[in-house]
């Protein structure tokens, strides 16, 4: 059964299927559902790496940076090749008469996995929009809403009100627990109906409260909107805490926080030149990159970006920004059926002298690593599919080291 072919399917019809033929593991394992556009992996980590420091947690997120695998752990071990075989060959009759998709089948077999695992709680990240993902059912018992922006706008609608409607649409009745970090008027307006339409309600974050955001301490993760991403987790803890589903205490909180990793977030594969991996691939994350690299970027000599997005991206106004940063800029290709012709990419920027087309992703590298000296910053940035080529060079660089 390869399970990896099939495309995306958007409808909570097999999920619930299969998760019935699976014993309904779902109603069985407490869970913490991360819905919205950006910051949905660091959110996740950081709840994670709290949780995990007092209970046997489950992760479940998307995508993955070179091995499936890496969707589901537990308490930072990846899911073993012998439990999905387990899985596939109980179940592989009733995957292909339902024609699950990949992402339907992940979420199933995370939640069977945990359940088998005997974990305390589990924290899922939702694969696109809400109302019809699949975590959505996993009939989760607390929600988190990370900012709402433009993206994936060819499934979810072209509007952001659309989008918001999507995502609004994880929050399924009146016993889950909601929280959200503070949104654009118009989201939170949307957000908020929806909840009293299910006769619940979302507490909003005051992300405005700059002192407590700025005193967060992060060793690994760079940029206020993590420091941000960390305050809504430390809040949905303090939630959880509340409602008495789970305790944890304070000290145990900020320790984790600070320590959290979530591989290719502005991340640092090397040093001397600095190369950093960047997965911005939408024009919020990109606006957030740009707010990142402004407070670093004078410290290097050259400068020199690699970049290579999906189709379907609107980052024409964010990529005209960041330019100036950059001496050079390699316009790659993922080599994945979605990838964004170089030329394309290269026809967003303004100053085409900067530009070189190289559709490799390992000769781009050679290229500017070739050139760099010691005081000069590579950025490598726009996909999750450039990871791969990135292990190949970087040895066990997306390893979580907890």
């Amino acid at each position: 059964l390869n399970i990896a072919s099939t495309g995306i399917k958007y409808n909570l019809q097999r999920t619930k299927k299969l998760l019935k033929i699976c014993g309904n593991p779902q109603k069985k394992v407490k869970s913490i559902q991360i819905v919205g556009t950006n910051g949905k992996g660091s959110t996740a980590a950081f709840i994670y790496s709290i949780l995990k420091q007092e209970y046997k947690v489950g992760l479940y997120t998307s995508p993955h940076l070179v091995d499936y695998k890496e969707r589901i752990r537990i308490n930072s071990t990846k899911i073993s090749q012998n439990a999905i075989n387990s899985f596939l060959l109980r179940y592989e009759k009733d995957i292909l008469s339902i024609k699950a998709s990949f992402f339907e089948i992940m979420t199933v077999l995370a939640m069977w996995y945990f359940h088998k695992k005997n974990i305390d709680i589990s924290i899922l990240e939702t694969g696109l929009g809400g109302r019809l993902d699949s975590v959505t059912a996993c009939e989760n018992d607390c929600i988190v809403f990370t900012p709402i922006s433009m993206d994936h706008h060819q499934i979810l609608g072209n509007t952001l009100s659309k989008i918001a409607q999507e995502k609004a649409g994880a929050l399924i009745n009146t016993k889950q627990h909601c929280i959200s970090s503070s949104q654009k008027k118009n989201v939170t307006n949307i957000l908020i109906k929806h909840a009293h339409n299910n006769n619940n309600r979302i507490n909003f974050i005051n992300t405005n409260q700059i002192k407590r955001i700025n005193d967060i301490q992060l060793k690994n993760l760079k940029g206020i909107h993590q420091k941000q991403n960390a305050y809504l987790s430390i809040k949905t803890i303090q939630l959880l805490n509340n409602n008495q589903i789970i305790t944890v205490n304070n000290h145990i909180i900020n320790k984790a926080i600070k320590n959290t990793m979530w591989p290719g977030r502005f991340q640092l594969l090397s040093n001397k030149p600095d190369i950093i991996y960047d997965v911005a691939h939408n024009q919020d994350s990109l606006d957030v990159l740009y707010n990142t690299l402004h407070m670093i970027i004078e410290k290097y000599s050259r400068k020199y970006l690699i970049c290579a997005f999906e189709n379907n991206k609107k980052i024409k106004n964010s990529l005209n920004k960041l330019e100036h940063f950059f001496d050079k800029i390699i316009c790659t290709e993922t080599g994945i059926q979605k990838s964004m012709p170089a030329l394309k990419i290269k026809k967003i920027f303004i100053n085409k002298e900067k530009i070189i087309l190289i559709k490799n992703v390992k000769e781009s590298m050679k290229c500017f690593m070739d050139k760099a000296q010691k005081k000069d910053l590579i950025l490598v940035l726009g996909s999750h599919y450039l990871a791969p080529s990135l292990e190949k060079l970087f040895k066990n660089c997306f390893a979580m080291h907890e």
